[in-house]
């Protein structure tokens, strides 16, 4: 960005926030456009949101996926990761008709969004401490920290709950909850149990961990998950999980049924990494023996209401005849 653009930028954002400041003082008051607003407490302050966006904007995707879910009216343009062209498959398709996608993921793009116009943005990626003030000038903004390791179904609750948006929360959450439970029936009364995990390969390294919610899912069907996955041995999948040498590969004999992370048209399957296939301890392991390696669009890890639908239709696709 070029410093006649980054000043143009402050200026414009500076003169938007003023506007913000003086509209957004009080809870459910009249807005600027004459809707309601609503203030809420949150970690990163005390925040005056509209009640009724008309144009809101997710700052990742799951946070767009996230205003989908919740029935917000969408800003004509909305952020897709740098690698990517479009939003993924997974999502809801009509929702998302005539929304035009622009790169904002790892680089970020306020002077592209503040083009865009949002009235409300939702913006998950509260790690970055400094970022929620660099939005609220731009559009009233609600930041929360969506990648902690938590389960993110927790703080998707949450911001419902702030936003005044349970009841449409719920309807997902019942009707994830219907489909895990017909799932399970299938797989008990087919006497489906096999031992599952989530594995990468990454720089010479087999890795077996619970950073994807692939463990959510394999938790919510009753799957066992490869004790692997718990490196700090208290009997949780973790995050960190545990990573093999070459050497070390023999240690996942006891896994049935992989899964791993892959692109959005397929590709990077773990199975087709020259180093593994050379390596005859991986070839020799029961899953891959069996062709029991199945990939997932490695977005979904993140977590959302989509990619949690998704990754469990991968789920039940692989385990079920």
């Amino acid at each position: 960005m070029t410093p006649s653009r980054i000043r143009r930028l402050r200026a414009v954002a500076l003169a938007t926030g003023a506007v913000f400041l003086l509209t957004s003082c009080a809870s459910a008051q009249a807005g600027e456009s004459g809707g309601e607003t609503l203030t809420i407490d949150t970690e990163f302050g005390e925040v005056t949101v509209p009640t009724e966006p008309e144009a809101a904007l997710g700052f990742y995707t799951t946070d767009v996926d996230i205003l989908i879910t919740l029935g917000y009216p969408l800003a004509s343009e909305q952020p897709i990761r740098d690698d990517w062209d479009s939003f993924p498959s997974y999502f809801p398709q009509e929702e998302l008709e005539g929304i035009k996608g622009f790169h904002n993921y790892p680089e970020f793009n306020l002077e592209h969004i503040l083009e865009v116009g949002p009235d409300f943005i939702l913006n998950g990626i509260g790690y970055e401490t400094d970022l929620h003030d660099k939005l609220t000038p731009i559009a009233p903004t609600y930041t929360y920290n969506a990648f902690d390791g938590g389960d993110w179904r927790d703080k998707f609750q949450t911001l419902a709950a702030d936003l005044g948006r349970e009841k449409q929360a719920q309807a997902w959450l019942d009707d994830y909850a219907a489909r895990i439970a017909e799932v399970k029936e299938q797989l008990d009364a087919e006497g489906i149990a096999p031992v599952v995990a989530d594995i990468s390969f990454w720089e010479g390294q087999i890795n077996v961990g619970c950073y994807s919610i692939s463990c959510l899912v394999f938790a919510d069907l009753g799957l066992e998950i490869s004790p692997l996955a718990d490196s700090d041995g208290d009997g949780k999948p973790d995050s960190d999980g545990t990573s093999l040498s070459m050497e070390q590969v023999g240690q996942l004999a006891d896994i049935d049924v992989i899964f791993t992370g892959v692109s959005e048209d397929g590709s990077g399957l773990i199975t087709d990494e020259e180093a593994l296939q050379a390596n005859p301890l991986w070839t020799a392991l029961p899953a891959i023996a069996n062709g029991e390696v199945h990939g997932y669009n490695y977005e979904m890890s993140y977590g959302s209401p989509s990619g949690q639908d998704g990754l469990l239709e991968v789920v039940r696709k692989a385990l079920l005849p």
